[in-house]
């Protein structure tokens, strides 16, 4: 289960850092500062292209986060659940088994 964790957790991180570096883009302006000169439909280069990569760049990359964090989740729930169960058949062995020795509980 620890391994389904520590793959959502580094996840989590990549998510992170994709989104922080499609979301802070303004420093391409001040190394290339020719795209603040020019228009895009009437808007300036600059905000069309923060428009385009933060929002429509980044609507994709959200879906596909969700889809594999929803698989580790799943996985994670998976091994949870079988933990219980094998949990709960040993008490019940153990009950069993004091029962049978003559124990009562």
């Amino acid at each position: 289960m620890q391994k389904a964790y520590k793959k959502e957790c580094w996840l989590a991180l990549i998510a992170f850092g994709i989104v922080t570096l499609l979301t802070h883009i303004f420093p391409m302006y001040f190394l290339f500062p020719g795209l603040t000169e020019f228009t895009i439909m009437g808007f300036p280069a600059h905000y069309f292209l923060t428009l385009i990569i933060g929002w429509l760049v980044l609507i994709p990359l959200y879906w596909i986060y969700i889809n594999l964090s929803e698989n580790i989740d799943d996985e994670i729930r998976e091994t949870s659940t079988r933990a219980v169960e094998l949990e709960e058949m040993k008490d019940y062995a153990d009950k069993n088994a004091k029962q049978a020795a003559g124990g009562a509980e």
